[in-house]
């Protein structure tokens, strides 16, 4: 993010702030239909098109540190293996071995030059190459090049890791981005070590989970004893980049204090006064504030509609180490379960409940959620249905 945008966007929060209140920039009122979060069928369409069929964002450069890292996760719903070739070279591969189909690598994150299934002790490179097959003189002579990890498509930029959880094909990560190099490039995101991470379950469909991020008109209500403390509620940025979208929050403390210390606003820190927030399609809110960043990858759970689970993951700034010292990652998660878990996701999945209950048809997006309706469409856009439409008014 160029100092020029990052300018721009401080002047349009500052704005607001002393106005109390920002700009709105929604065309009018959208009906959402709340079978969008309960029907069997598109969640099936979406698991297949979604988190089998499109490139995600993974995670950072930094969950591979060094080269014989690796990363195992499941949250897709496939088992997939990232690792760091000796040559630092990023892979990903389903993680089932080629002999019958067993998960070799337990979920989590270490490192080793080779992989050895549980089941019976087949054993991979980090390029993914079986290198030995165990008492193969009683097994049978295999060519083992034709059986190493099933690869699948990865890619490495800006200190994000893409990967595509069906095989084939490659990954064009500017088209992933929609614009949103110049933004990644700027937070240096290499510099951010990983730290922690959790996995937070909802009784809400994944997309409710996706809305609850998409949005600040709540925070003076919901978050009136959390958020509305720091964030200042009713105030936000608004930018599109292809399917992707950004948001930026005030922080009260800062722009009070640096009004008044500092007026001239070219001399504003950005990143120590804002929250920056990212929906990057289709289901990964990133969040960018002064000591860490936060990468929020939001799936089903399953084939019930009404269930998902949010792989939390929190990388941070060597300084932001230094600083907090041993009580960094409990108090990260403290903080974010008391807002997104017990708030948030409380929040939800009540709206589920009424969903589930067919109390009503849908449920309505305002003029000052925009995100909201740019969220939906994505999805929408990606499954080849209908786009909402705003409307004047509710009706």
């Amino acid at each position: 993010m160029r100092i020029e945008e990052q300018q721009r966007l401080l002047s349009i929060l500052k704005t607001g702030f002393d106005q109390g209140g920002g700009e709105v920039y929604g065309d009018g009122i959208v009906r959402s239909p709340l079978s969008d979060f309960t029907c069997p069928d598109l969640l099936a369409e979406e698991r297949r098109v979604f988190f089998r069929e499109t490139p995600l964002f993974m995670g950072l450069s930094t969950d591979l540190p060094d080269n014989g890292t690796y990363w195992a996760d499941s949250q897709t719903g496939l088992p997939i293996l990232m690792t760091r070739d000796e040559d630092g070279e990023f892979h990903a591969f389903a993680n089932t071995c080629r002999h019958r189909g067993a998960q070799v690598v337990p979920d989590g994150r270490g490192k080793t030059p080779r992989f050895s299934c549980p089941f019976h002790a087949w054993t991979y490179s980090s390029r993914g190459n079986l290198i030995a097959v165990n008492r193969e003189q009683r097994f049978g002579a295999i060519e083992k090049s034709r059986f190493s990890l099933i690869e699948l498509p990865a890619a490495e930029r800006h200190g994000m890791l893409w990967v595509k959880p069906t095989p084939g094909g490659a990954i064009n990560v500017d088209e992933c981005l929609g614009g949103l190099e110049d933004d990644m490039a700027h937070w240096d995101l290499p510099a951010h070590a990983y730290a922690a991470s959790q996995v937070v379950p909802a009784n809400a469909n994944w997309k409710l989970a996706v809305d609850t991020f998409g949005e600040n008109y709540h925070f003076d209500v919901l978050h009136r004893k959390t958020l509305a403390n720091d964030i200042r509620g009713n105030l936000q940025t608004h930018d599109i980049f292809g399917r992707n979208y950004r948001m930026v929050f005030a922080l009260v403390q800062r722009f009070e204090q640096l009004g008044e210390a500092t007026p001239n606003l070219n001399e504003w820190p950005f990143r120590s006064m804002t929250l920056s927030v990212y929906f990057i399609y289709p289901n990964t809110i990133f969040l960018v504030d002064a000591a860490a960043v936060d990468v929020v990858r939001i799936f089903p759970d399953g084939d019930n509609p009404g269930r998902s689970r949010t792989a939390h993951s929190f990388y941070i700034t060597e300084r932001a180490r230094r600083h907090f010292a041993g009580h960094l990652f409990e108090e990260r998660f403290e903080g974010f379960n008391a807002v997104v878990q017990k708030e948030d996701y409380n929040m939800a999945a009540s709206t589920q409940r009424s969903a589930d209950a067919g109390i009503q048809a849908e449920v309505l997006f305002g003029r000052n959620e925009p995100a909201l309706l740019h969220y939906h469409n994505m999805h929408r856009s990606g499954l080849g249905r209908p786009l909402l439409e705003a409307q004047a008014s509710a009706g």
